[in-house]
C-alpha cells in the first residue's frame, strides 16, 4: 500500500477515535490505543484508511460509507469472509484482524486488516520498465487462474453464493442497479442489455470469482512478486471468464478512454495481447481456449452501472473520493464503446 497517498479524514467520513480506542480495547486491544487516522486518496467504493498506533504500527480500516447504499452494495461483512478464507491458500490477501457490524461505533460497521507494503500500477503503462510490463501482466492472469482453481467449499465459501446461472443473474442484477442509480438517459444500455440477454454463451462454469479484478487492485513486493489482492467487495461465486473479461476490457478501449490500450503497440511497449492472456489463462487452468467477447461486454455493461452509482453518491453527497463526481464523464464513452464491439460483430 502506497501510504503517500493520504489526507485528512474527509467530512462526510469523519468518526470518533475515542469510540474507535473504546471498542478496540475489548475487541482487539492489541497495539493500544489508535493515535492519528487518515484516509486514502484513492478508491470509490468503501473508504479505506491507515490507523497509527503508539509503537507506529499501522492497520488498515475499511468501512461502509455513510447514507442510504444500494441493496448488496459496499458488502464489508464479505470482503472479510472472504479474505479470512483465503488466509491458507495461494492467492495472497492482506491478514484479516477484526470486524465490527455494530453501527454505533463509528458510524457504519468496519473490519481491520493488517497493511501490505508495495507497489500498485493502476495501468500497465504506469509501469516506467519497459522491460518488466509483460511479466507483470502475466503473473496477474497466473494468480487469477489460481483463484478461480481454489476449492471454494474445502475453505468454506460454499455458501458464499448461487452455482450456475451466473451471467443471466448479473446481466438482471446490474440493470437493475442502473436503473436505481441512473442520473441521465443512456440509450445504448437499452441495447446492450438486449445483446447480452440474447447472447449467453452455453457454457456455466462456478468459481470463486474476484469481481473487481484488475492492477489497480494488486500490490507488488520485491522482484514484482505479488504480495496481496484488494478489494474483495463485490466477490461471490460466479462465472470465472467474467472476470477474465473485466480484466481484459481495457484492450479493447482507445487510449485516452478508461485505461484504454486500444491503439497502443504492444510489441513495442511490451504489453501482452489477448491472445496472449488467454493463452496464458486457459493453460495455467488446464481448460482450453475460448473467445472472451460476450464476458468484455458483460464487463463494459456492469462497469457503466458501477460508475453511475458512484456519480449518484457523488451528487447526494457521500461518496467516498473528490473524484467521484468526475467519474460519471466515464459512463457515456464506455457505454458507446460496448454498443461499438456489438455492431461490429
Amino acid at each position: 500500500m502506497d501510504f503517500q497517498n493520504l489526507v485528512e479524514v474527509r467530512k462526510n467520513h469523519y468518526f470518533n477515535i475515542n469510540k474507535l480506542n473504546s471498542w478496540l480495547q475489548v475487541h482487539y486491544n492489541k497495539f493500544g490505543s489508535a493515535l492519528a487516522v487518515k484516509q486514502f486518496i484513492g478508491g470509490q467504493s468503501n473508504p479505506t484508511f491507515v490507523i497509527s498506533f503508539k509503537n507506529q504500527k499501522k492497520l488498515i480500516l475499511r468501512k461502509k460509507p455513510p447514507g442510504i447504499l444500494l441493496p448488496s452494495a459496499h458488502a464489508i461483512e464479505r470482503e472479510y469472509k472472504v479474505q479470512k478464507a483465503l488466509e491458507d491458500s495461494k492467492v495472497p490477501c492482506p491478514k484479516m484482524l477484526v470486524i465490527c457490524n455494530d453501527d454505533a461505533v463509528i458510524g457504519t460497521p468496519f473490519y481491520l486488516m493488517e497493511a501490505v507494503i508495495g507497489k500498485v500500477y493502476d495501468n500497465i503503462l504506469d509501469i516506467k520498465d519497459i522491460e518488466i510490463r509483460k511479466s507483470i501482466y502475466l503473473q496477474s492472469v497466473k494468480m487469477l487462474a489460481s483463484l478461480h482453481n481454489v476449492k471454494f467449499i474445502k475453505i468454506g465459501l460454499g455458501d458464499f453464493g448461487k452455482t450456475g446461472n451466473y451471467v443471466k443473474r448479473q446481466i438482471l442484477r446490474w440493470e437493475k442497479q442502473w436503473h436505481l442509480s441512473k442520473q441521465r438517459e443512456v440509450p445504448e444500455m437499452l441495447k446492450i442489455v438486449k445483446w447480452l440477454n440474447k447472447n449467453i454463451p452455453d457454457f456455466d462454469d462456478t468459481t470463486l470469482v474476484h469481481g473487481d479484478f484488475r492492477l489497480g487492485n494488486i500490490i507488488y513486493g520485491e522482484n514484482n512478486r505479488i504480495n496481496a489482492i484488494l478489494d474483495w467487495e463485490l466477490s461471490t461465486l460466479g462465472h470465472p471468464f467474467s472476470d477474465l473479461g473485466y480484466l481484459i476490457y481495457p484492450h479493447y478501449l482507445s487510449v485516452g478512454e478508461r485505461h484504454g490500450l486500444n491503439g497502443v503497440d504492444y510489441n513495442n511497449e511490451n504489453i501482452p495481447t489477448v491472445n496472449e492472456i488467454i493463452k496464458v489463462y486457459c493453460e495455467t487452468r488446464g481448460i482450453k481456449e475460448f473467445d472472451p467477447t460476450f464476458y468484455v461486454i458483460l464487463s463494459m455493461f456492469r462497469s457503466i452501472s458501477i460508475l453511475e452509482g458512484v456519480y449518484a453518491r457523488s451528487v447526494k453527497g457521500n461518496a467516498s473520493s473528490p473524484s467521484a463526481k468526475l467519474i460519471g464523464k466515464d459512463v457515456i464513452p464506455l457505454a458507446k464503446t460496448a454498443h461499438k464491439i456489438i455492431k461490429s460483430l
